[in-house]
């Protein structure tokens, strides 16, 4: 049994996709933005009221746009690569506000996969100090079960890469 968001959902999704079928319209999407809106008065698609977290999608072979959608439909998908594409943009959204809100950020604001994004993005661009930029170094500090046990010397590194590689990015990325 279908539910009437999920049945709004379906046909927005099919009637902007290139197929006519749930199935393989779904196969078509990926999230290209996120904006918040704190007070939660965003619409979904679906018609579900009081989206905070309001993302883009668009169908990569058209180009048609769905906005706003929220993460409850995003997963109604049923892809996971669409699922962590959805979670890497929340998180690159927290980080940013973080970041504008001199909050501490590493390692609360990051994961795996944000670090891997941005490997992948170029932001860690080998230098005199680090010969990959920054990511295997960031990646093994990340990892470390008890943080207490970083020194000061690698904690300066840790805090030069977020102000001169990955602040700079994702300040700049939206």
């Amino acid at each position: 049994m279908t539910t009437g968001y999920f049945k709004a959902l379906q046909e927005a999704v099919v009637a902007s996709s290139v197929s006519k079928n749930w199935g393989t319209a779904v196969l078509e999407w990926t999230v290209v933005d996120l904006e918040e809106d704190p007070a939660g008065q965003g619409m979904c698609v679906c018609h579900h009221p009081n989206l905070v977290e309001m993302f883009t999608i668009e169908n990569v072979y058209n180009g048609n746009q769905l906005y706003p959608i929220g993460n409850v439909c995003v997963r109604k998908f049923g892809r996971q690569d669409l699922t962590s594409e959805a979670n890497l943009f929340s998180q690159i959204h927290n980080l940013r506000s973080a970041i504008n809100a001199g909050e501490d950020t590493f390692p609360k604001h990051f994961s795996r996969a944000l670090l891997k994004y941005l490997n992948d993005e170029g932001v860690f661009t080998p230098d005199q100090w680090d010969h990959d930029g920054g990511y295997e170094f960031l990646v093994k500090m990340f990892n470390k079960r008890n943080k207490d046990e970083i020194n000061s010397r690698r904690w300066w590194k840790i805090h030069k890469l977020l102000e001169k590689k990955i602040f700079p990015f994702i300040l700049g990325d939206g």
